[in-house]
């Protein structure tokens, strides 16, 4: 990630019910659960040493559904990068990341200097899938995403790391 100030928001975005909040605390707590309560709006600060430097990345754990539009267009336009999550067991999820996009580019001039990682969640729930894996890599080629492409599962710990070590590269 270039131009790293000393903090750095990272909005996480999608659906309700798709990992947004299971994926963060699998990352900064090594925690699960299976349980689920609605996210209005939660911030989460993870410090990093980067070329010798302390940064803190603001990980905006944001609200399934829209609840403050005027909020989200303010961390749209403040974000230094994007963490976009839809289910692979729910299509709906993903027309929804693909509007939240097509809101940050209306938003964003440069998008595409913007880190933006695109993660399909619920891995382990293949028999489930609604969003092939090759349809979601079609869209994220087409919008010059596909390097920052993943299907993971929170659940499982798997390719958590991945996300935020492509979001920071």
């Amino acid at each position: 990630m270039s131009e790293l100030d000393s903090n750095c928001l990272i909005p996480v975005l999608g659906s309700g019910y798709v990992g947004k909040s299971s994926i963060l605390k699998r990352y900064l707590h090594g925690t699960f659960s299976n349980r689920y309560s609605e996210t209005v709006e939660e911030m989460h600060v993870q410090q990093y040493s980067i070329n010798g430097k302390r940064r803190y990345m603001n990980f905006l754990d944001t609200a399934g559904n829209i609840y403050f539009p005027a909020m989200r267009k303010i961390y749209f336009s403040k974000a230094l990068g994007f963490i976009l999550v839809y289910s692979i067991c729910d299509a709906r999820s993903f027309e929804e990341i693909k509007r939240i996009w097509e809101q940050i580019k209306s938003i964003r001039e440069n998008v595409l200097s913007i880190p933006c990682v695109v993660v399909g969640n619920t891995l382990y729930s293949e028999n489930n899938r609604e969003v092939e894996t090759f349809d979601a890599l079609g869209w994220a080629c087409s919008e010059n995403l596909d390097g920052c492409f993943l299907e993971v599962s929170a659940k499982d710990n798997n390719a958590i790391n991945q996300i935020f070590d492509i979001l920071l590269e």
